[in-house]
């Protein structure tokens, strides 16, 4: 049986005045715009005060900040008055995670194309050696058993891959972000996590350059 495949999202769309339909072009919509106010040559006060807000909202719960809302609210979502969904989780999330990704960066952190586990893979290794301390903070976020949980070694991850300087696609990550909320295929996420993790044999020359490996 053949696999889906999903289609990488367009530089179009992130560059796009109108917000996309699903979460994973959502937030590689949100992502772009800030990344493109925040690097050089614009470095605009508008999106360092965002993604500092955006930070602290990884501690705090969704619906406490205005300015964040502002970033997490798709419309073409379902209309809901209930909790958050898993959809504006992830979103949240993922937001938040590339503020930390992205802080004092003047490179992006937001790479198309590039999935977690591969640039998780890709700081493994450094001089031929194993890095102390990447592959078991990966698998702690293999087995963790809550969300909480999986935030905490996420963001641990994300700190290493930026002093780094390694970036990956957070539109992606967010559509893991939502299947792994649900048991039917949160294993599948960790599988291909892990065969990304560890297809990764040797340390690219380059670490913010994107690779043509999809991570589906």
């Amino acid at each position: 049986m053949t696999e889906t495949r999903t289609p990488p999202v367009d530089d179009d769309l992130e560059e796009s005045t109108t917000p996309p339909r699903t979460t994973r072009e959502f937030v590689s919509w949100q992502v772009g715009r800030l990344q493109r106010e925040y690097l050089p040559p614009v470095q605009s006060s508008w999106a360092r005060a965002s993604l500092a807000e955006l930070r602290r909202s990884l501690t705090q719960p969704l619906g406490s900040s205005p300015a964040v809302l502002e970033f997490v609210v798709n419309p073409s979502a379902p209309t809901t008055d209930g909790p958050e969904t898993p959809d504006e989780r992830s979103i949240v999330t993922a937001l938040g995670l590339y503020a930390v990704h992205q802080q004092s960066q003047s490179v992006p952190m937001h790479l198309r194309s590039v999935g977690f586990g591969d640039a998780v893979g890709r700081i493994r290794l450094r001089d031929g050696d194993e890095v102390r301390g990447v592959t078991r903070r990966f698998q702690a976020l293999g087995t963790a058993q809550t969300w909480d949980e999986l935030v905490h070694h996420a963001r641990g991850l994300v700190q290493l891959l930026r002093d780094r300087q390694q970036g990956f696609d957070y539109g992606r990550f967010a559509e893991d972000l939502v299947q792994f909320q649900h048991p039917a295929s949160a294993d599948r996420v960790r599988l291909r996590w892990g065969r990304a993790f560890y297809r990764v044999t040797t340390a690219p020359t380059t670490s913010t350059s994107t690779t043509t490996a999809e991570e589906q």
